[in-house]
């Protein structure tokens, strides 16, 4: 795993946005892959190489780009092989059965807001295209709401070590620990905006 995380960000740091583009979409194919990895190092390339924030965020954007192509690639195994399959080849990419049931709980529970939410939370942002294409999500609104919530992710952890600078080394080590806390927070943010204007909206319906 140590070499595998070695040769990644190789590429990152050698290649930038093409670099940053191939690993999003190999971490989002081979779940093991950290991104608390991968993006503050495509941060911390961009701020040795001085880019501005616009050169920056365009970093973000190949991550968010790759990452969505590597989950239409999982939506679309799962869609057409089934559940059951799913969970055979799951042990050979390190994806367990309970792994896959939490992604479907968080399916079950959010709809297809799931694939939103689930895109900017560690242990599930990996999978949660799997649920999506068992049941058989509308493909556009996959694909909208997966690039959405992995730009925002990336976005986030890209400028942390574009932020960051030379304290990247030691920042990488711990952020592991510190960024589930973070996206708690940042999914509470969320969900409490989407109940607002949810009832809001209701509010109006029933008004007219």
């Amino acid at each position: 795993m140590l070499d595998i995380i070695s040769s990644i960000t190789s590429l990152v740091s050698s290649f930038g946005y093409y670099g940053i583009f191939i690993a999003a979409f190999v971490e989002t194919i081979f779940p093991p892959i950290p991104s608390e990895v991968i993006f503050p190092l495509a941060g911390f390339v961009s701020f040795k190489s001085n880019f501005s924030y616009l050169e920056t965020f365009v970093m973000s954007f190949s991550g968010a780009l790759g990452a969505t192509i590597g989950s239409i690639i999982i939506y679309f195994l799962s869609y057409k092989i089934g559940r059951k399959a799913i969970i055979k080849i799951g042990k050979y990419v390190f994806v367990s059965q309970k792994k896959i049931e939490k992604a479907e709980y968080w399916f079950q529970k959010y709809g297809i807001y799931a694939v939103f939410l689930g895109r900017m939370a560690p242990g599930i942002r990996e999978i949660i295209s799997i649920p999506a294409g068992i049941s058989k999500m509308d493909f556009k609104k996959f694909v909208i709401f997966t690039f959405i919530g992995s730009l925002i992710w990336s976005t986030l952890l890209v400028f942390a070590g574009y932020y960051f600078g030379n304290s990247w080394e030691s920042f990488s080590a711990s952020l592991q620990n510190v960024f589930p806390i973070i996206t708690v927070i940042l999914l509470l943010v969320i969900a409490i905006s989407l109940i607002y204007f949810f009832f809001k909206k209701r509010k109006k319906m029933m008004h007219n």
